[in-house]
């Protein structure tokens, strides 16, 4: 699949962890965000996830079968040899995890995202963004939906790395639908999400919003 920017509109972040360690709930999330409109789906099973390799395959599989069938691009959070046994669109990684470079040496064909904190980390990374497609910018807001993140950087931190960035911004971290308008005039292509979608009681409602953003 070829990166589309678009695709970067409404980007939702699921694993098990996030929907109570239940499988069954993240199909059901990941196919109602599918039919609501979401345009990527990132598969992260970490933050104490209890399935073991054989089930985070199983459950990927079953994902990337719903995605295909969308249309939409699907990523894997640092973890390639998952991405390749779903045969998934992409890889998405942090600072701290496996090089994009090496990521791109043994899967080339693979879509890479890269986390980016503030204007410091884009510049450590500038010798990188050859071979990555997108960055993820945040967190945007504080928030309790990942473990061991950075401070939030406020919309004005976005804006200081979207404005530098050579590479289009998603937007994350604390992002939901009372204050995704904060970051609707800022130069990003979209922004990624995980409880805004996981415990809404409208996913339908909740992507409308969310949409709302990029214009």
């Amino acid at each position: 699949m070829n990166f589309d920017p678009a695709s970067l509109t409404v980007y939702l972040v699921v694993g098990s962890q996030n929907v109570n360690d239940d499988p069954n709930e993240v199909i059901r999330v990941v196919q109602e965000a599918c039919d609501a409109g979401v345009t990527a789906v990132q598969y992260r099973e970490k933050d104490h996830s209890k399935l073991n390799q054989a089930e985070k395959v199983a459950l990927g599989q079953k994902i990337r079968s719903i995605t295909k069938a969308a249309n939409v691009p699907l990523y894997v959070d640092d973890d390639l040899p998952l991405a390749l046994a779903i045969q998934a669109d992409g890889l998405h990684v942090g600072q701290g995890d496996t090089p994009v470079r090496a990521i791109h040496e043994v899967a080339p064909d693979l879509l890479l995202g890269l986390s980016v904190h503030d204007l410091k980390e884009l510049a450590a990374s500038e010798a990188d963004l050859a071979v990555v497609d997108y960055l993820g910018v945040g967190p945007a807001f504080a928030t309790t939906s990942k473990e061991k993140v950075k401070e939030a950087i406020g919309p004005e931190g976005v804006l200081a790395v979207a404005s530098k960035s050579p590479l289009p911004v998603v937007a994350i971290g604390g992002i939901h639908e009372e204050n995704c308008q904060e970051l609707a005039e800022l130069p990003i292509a979209g922004v990624a999400v995980i409880s805004a979608i996981t415990a809404s009681d409208d996913i339908q409602r909740s992507v409308q919003k969310l949409r709302g953003v990029t214009k």
